[in-house]
């Protein structure tokens, strides 16, 4: 079967959405995958059963996407050959109609939704408008839903939840020396893909500075994304020596080394849908403290002593303290072993070809409905 791969930015992967399909990929071996990319992202890596169809898009904030995703879907229905085309984010909703004069089924995955003005704080209105009549024409048009968190129906459809995944990691060089000259064991980490609000960097940085003895605390992130957060961001840094900020995207690598490395991984999002950079913090052994939304609860579990109230630094800094000052390694080896086994790409990778089967059933079916219909008329 060949699958079509629609919404990614890059591959390889820096994070998110991306690092999802280049696992399916890899998962499904069986399978042949189509993935459009951006034209000016890194050179894909060659694989047997992948083949990379790099797109141009014209730049801005804004254009960029709206550009990438036209263009890749104008492609796939003049030359595209696939058995599923396979959309990730909701952002893409409004092209898949051109998907689908292809005539395959599309599958879509929700890496998360747009309906909710806390997280969405960083667009405009017109922005807030695109989303909104986006994501209710991947609802409507998609033939199979799927998100990595649980949803409620939307629009009558139902949605199937797949979670994400995360393969235990070590370090190839553990007695090596680690990006930036950290020193293992004496910094606390942050690192995100993309840095926004909902990330909820201000509130670490709030509760950091409240704690006399903490380590280095190590930022790393795309200051890019978000222009007026990231210097907000850079002005507080500023009144404390001790915070390092890395403004751009580390490989897989380099970054899965210093989150190995470092002394505790903090995740303080206000919202995620189920982040894979925490379930790949996880995978790298690190101790991570990280705040109680839903979607982090579920992943380490309600009984999970380094959870701290979303959005509240004064008991942020609290469990920054706790373990910072305590030994946390009994915490991690337990974490590690739930997410082991409960999010293991092998079962998250059969559930998205199930997927796959079923919205090729769904269009067979229907066709030959159709069919009966017309020979019923003649």
């Amino acid at each position: 079967m060949r699958i079509a791969i629609f919404g990614i930015k890059s591959m390889p992967a820096f994070a998110g959405a991306d690092r999802v399909a280049e696992r399916l990929a890899e998962a499904l071996p069986e399978y042949e995958y189509v993935i459009y990319v951006l034209r000016d992202a890194l050179v894909p890596a060659s694989a047997p059963n992948r083949r990379y169809v790099r797109v141009p898009a014209l730049p801005g904030k804004h254009l960029r996407a709206f550009s990438y995703f036209l263009l890749s879907s104008l492609h796939f229905a003049l030359r595209g050959k696939a058995d599923v085309a396979h959309v990730h984010n909701s952002d893409f909703g409004l092209f898949v109609p051109i998907l689908k004069l292809r005539r395959v089924p599309v599958i879509g995955t929700f890496h998360g939704t747009h309906l909710g003005p806390a997280e969405r704080e960083k667009w405009g209105r017109g922005a807030r408008v695109f989303f909104r009549y986006s994501e209710r024409t991947f609802v409507k048009c998609c033939d199979e839903l799927t998100s990595v968190a649980p949803l409620p129906p939307l629009l009558d459809r139902e949605i199937r939840h797949i979670p994400n995944g995360a393969d235990p990691w070590e370090d190839p060089e553990p007695d090596g020396e680690l990006p930036m000259k950290m020193k293992r064991g004496e910094y606390v980490l942050f690192a995100c893909g993309r840095l926004d609000r909902t990330k909820g960097l201000h509130h670490l940085l709030t509760a950091y500075r409240g704690l006399q003895d903490a380590p280095p605390l190590l930022v790393v992130g795309d200051f890019s994304h978000d222009p007026r957060y990231s210097a907000e961001i850079q002005e507080q840094a500023m009144s404390d020596p001790r915070v390092l900020l890395h403004r751009s995207l580390l490989g897989r690598d380099e970054l899965f080394r210093l989150v190995g490395g470092a002394r505790l991984f903090v995740f303080p999002s206000e919202f995620e849908a189920m982040s894979m950079m925490l379930l790949e913090a996880i995978a790298c052994g690190a101790v991570v403290v990280c705040s109680d939304i839903p979607e982090n609860v579920a992943t380490v579990g309600e009984d999970y002593p380094l959870l701290f109230p979303s959005r509240d630094p004064d008991q942020l800094r609290e469990v920054l303290g706790q373990a910072v000052g305590g030994s946390a390694a009994d915490v991690a080896g337990a974490v590690l072993d739930r997410a082991r086994a409960t999010f293991r790409w092998d079962a998250i990778a059969r559930s998205y070809a199930a997927a796959y089967r079923d919205a090729r059933n769904r269009i067979s079916a229907k066709r030959s409905a159709t069919r009966s219909m017309s020979n019923f008329w003649r």
